[in-house]
């Protein structure tokens, strides 16, 4: 049985649209709100998981040094996490992006997306161009860098297509299948 009810999400397929709630502000927001963005990060993320922690305070630096570049994010919290956790969250990691909750997973199966930290990269055009792990660093190792995500962002952002080679993202299982992967 598969786990996503949409269709892959391929390389070259366009942004799929939607709008959660940001608890944080109450917000409805969705990729629509920045139609000056140069590129779009839609970025799946959950609180527990030990690969998010290991990689959320450098997704916060690169985000913070890409935005200048027209790179704008919005990370989406498909698991279990509360509202009021995510709020925290993003105020503790000091986001300079929308944390939004998707409490239905309807945008984390729209997206195929099955792990967190997961990464999906939009052109200009709003075409996919990066689907893949942050970098090569894991829990427990050396610190996260973001090495992978930023050189797919800053092809991107400078009007190249996404990196021939990507690596699929590993983390934490966003479905009680996969719990425990």
């Amino acid at each position: 049985m598969p786990i996503s009810e949409e269709p892959p999400f391929d390389l070259g397929q366009p942004l799929r649209p939607f709008r959660l709630p940001e608890p944080l502000t109450g917000r409805l927001v969705g990729p629509e709100d920045f139609p000056e963005a140069q590129a779009i990060l839609v970025a799946f993320l959950c609180n527990g998981c030990p690969d998010v922690q290991h990689v959320a305070g450098a997704l916060a630096a690169l985000t913070r040094d890409l935005e200048l570049e027209g790179l704008r994010t919005l990370a989406v919290n498909s698991a279990e996490d509360a509202p009021g956790d995510v709020a925290a969250e993003a105020l503790r990691r000091r986001y300079v992006f929308p944390y939004l909750i998707d409490q239905t997973q309807a945008v984390a199966r729209a997206y195929g997306a099955v792990c967190a930290p997961d990464f999906y990269l939009f052109d200009r055009r709003r075409r996919l161009a990066y689907h893949g792990r942050f970098d090569d660093t894991r829990p427990g190792g050396r610190p996260a860098h973001g090495g992978e995500l930023k050189r797919a962002a800053l092809q991107v952002l400078s009007g190249q297509p996404g990196p021939a080679q990507q690596i699929p993202a590993r983390g934490c299982g966003l479905w009680p299948a996969l719990a425990g992967d």
